[in-house]
């Protein structure tokens, strides 16, 4: 539980962070009103870098100070001894210079505030209905590549996509569906995506659900990959299931090695959506 701290006693953290990082840094940090309830946990905890480490493992204290509705998303460290991203001379310029060094992309990248100061740390968090779903823990005494040390990401971690704004996770490229009561599901039960820009993949469309990757791939340069290929004109099968899931007009159903996409206006308008048939990467 997070105890009350007063306005007073914060107002000089966050005139602290601001004016040693500049709030012209791209509004990363915003200068706003103070947090009410601050994260009182611990600031430093052990962060794993085994390959089979949990969310909770790999993100220190920073998976300790969400407040999350389910279960944190994902979270880690920075990379700061290949050259990916340099320390800074602030917890302000530190976040924002990570972001544009070693970027992740599915964090928002402005409206985080200084929720807490901590000795040599600081806890940025980036909160929606006063509760933090993300969480950034600076330190001031990270070694870079060129052997400088000074401000940096020490651990992050993040709630589900779906606890975030629509327009946040919309500009991020992560489409959240809804349910039939309009409630926002979890990625971990179903989520979407374009695919990456890198491979010309931009115009195919990448669901998961239930364990298995379906394509909107109009133009089929994945047929290969795929159970099948898309269809824009389809016939919702016999037995199909109703996952109740919908996104821009239209409602998910399953149905063998395809997904089928229903328009809630027009019914029969349907498209066929094949399943991969086995992971699909890109270098």
């Amino acid at each position: 539980m997070r105890h009350p701290t007063t306005a007073a006693a914060l107002a000089p953290l966050v005139l602290l962070v601001l004016s040693a990082g500049g709030c012209g840094t791209g509004g990363v940090v915003l200068d706003g009103a103070p947090v009410a309830s601050p994260y009182d946990g611990p600031m430093s905890a052990p962060v794993s870098h085994a390959d089979q480490a949990g969310v909770r493992e790999r993100s220190g204290a920073a998976a300790l100070a969400l407040e999350c509705d389910g279960r944190p998303w994902d979270g880690g460290g920075a990379d700061y001894d290949s050259g990916l991203a340099e320390v800074a001379d602030s917890p302000d310029a530190a976040l924002s210079t990570w972001f544009d060094q070693d970027p992740v992309g599915h964090l928002p990248t402005t409206g985080y505030r200084a929720e807490r100061a901590d000795g040599d740390r600081v806890l940025l968090s980036y909160d929606v209905g006063e509760r933090t779903r993300v969480a950034v823990v600076v330190h001031d005494g990270v070694r870079d590549f060129r052997g400088e040390t000074g401000w940096g990401v020490e651990a992050w971690a993040q709630c589900d996509v779906s606890e975030l704004p629509a327009e946040v996770s919309d500009a991020l490229g992560l489409e959240v569906w809804t349910d039939a009561d309009g409630r926002r599901v979890p990625t971990d039960r179903v989520g979407s995506r374009p695919g990456p820009e890198h491979c010309d993949w931009q115009d195919i469309t990448f669901l998961e659900t239930g364990g298995r990757e379906y394509l909107r791939d109009v133009d089929g340069e994945l047929a290969a990959l795929t159970a099948g290929r898309f269809a824009a004109d389809a016939t919702l099968p016999a037995g199909a299931r109703d996952t109740g899931w919908s996104r821009d007009g239209r409602r998910l159903w399953l149905a063998g090695d395809a997904a089928y996409l229903v328009s809630t206006e027009e019914p029969e308008d349907v498209e066929r959506w094949p399943a991969s048939t086995e992971p699909i990467g890109c270098a």
